[in-house]
């Protein structure tokens, strides 16, 4: 039986200070990787993580809301050693309904979920492509990107944009080695999960067919197999780790 190994590789992961985030960066660095998490926060020291991994993760401050900065830490991850896997997970998530949704909360997620995580999605491609081709790109989207997710009017536009362009980024990197996936978590049990009172969340729970919340660290198992050779012939897929709520419907 193969195993993920990913000694040798060298992954960022953008929002890895926190949630799935985070999550990843550590499965990342227990599979063997070392690992670079991006994120407003400054840590300059690393996240804190379990000591086994501790010497293999490093964080650097960033705000992919900034283009300039965005093409400039990349250019300096490429020059420190290169990039192999690159894990978008950086996120806004502010609840709004349509007619509450004003243009400062619009654009805050735009800035963010889409062009944000659009341009470190160029800059890895750029990467990979410029030494020949070769690596793995894995988008962390969501299933209100699929369905509608009532009073996050923003949220659900950014998130259903990523959902057909992780397809179409596959198209243009397939060829060159270049695999870009998504990640679709359901109803997570991160930090933002105090959005919902204690009744919608027991209310959500009984409406998924898992009948439970996911753990970040089953969100970051799919992240590791599509960071992994295992996936090497896998392009273009939204997967879901929902507990069956896409099977099922919404709520």
């Amino acid at each position: 039986m193969r195993t993920i190994e990913l000694e040798g590789r060298r992954a960022v992961v953008v929002g890895g200070a926190t949630g799935i985030g985070r999550a990843s960066a550590y499965a990342l660095a227990h599979a063997g990787a070392e690992v670079v998490t991006l994120s407003r926060r400054d840590r300059s020291a690393g996240i804190e993580g379990p000591a086994e991994v501790a010497d293999r993760i490093t964080h650097r401050a960033l705000d992919i809301s900034r283009r300039d900065d965005v093409e400039r830490v990349f250019a300096e991850l490429v020059a420190d050693g290169g990039l192999d896997i690159v894990v978008l997970s950086s996120a806004v998530i502010e609840p709004a309904s349509v007619e509450n949704c004003d243009d400062d909360l619009w654009r805050r997620h735009m800035d963010v979920n889409v062009d944000g995580i659009f341009a470190c999605a160029r800059a890895a491609v750029r990467a990979m492509a410029a030494r020949g081709g070769g690596g793995k790109i894995v988008v962390i989207g969501s299933v209100s990107g699929i369905v509608g997710n009532a009073g996050f009017a923003a949220y659900c536009a950014s998130k259903g944009l990523w959902a057909n362009l992780v397809r179409q980024m596959a198209l243009d990197c397939a060829a060159r080695g270049i695999n870009v996936n998504s990640v679709l978590p359901g109803f997570t049990s991160t930090e933002l999960a105090d959005l919902y009172d204690d009744e919608a969340k027991a209310t959500i729970a009984a409406a998924i067919p898992a009948r439970v919340w996911a753990t970040p660290e089953q969100i970051a198992d799919a992240v590791l197999f599509l960071s992994s050779p295992l996936a090497d012939y896998v392009h273009g897929v939204n997967l879901p780790v929902d507990g069956g709520y896409l099977a099922a419907g919404p709520i």
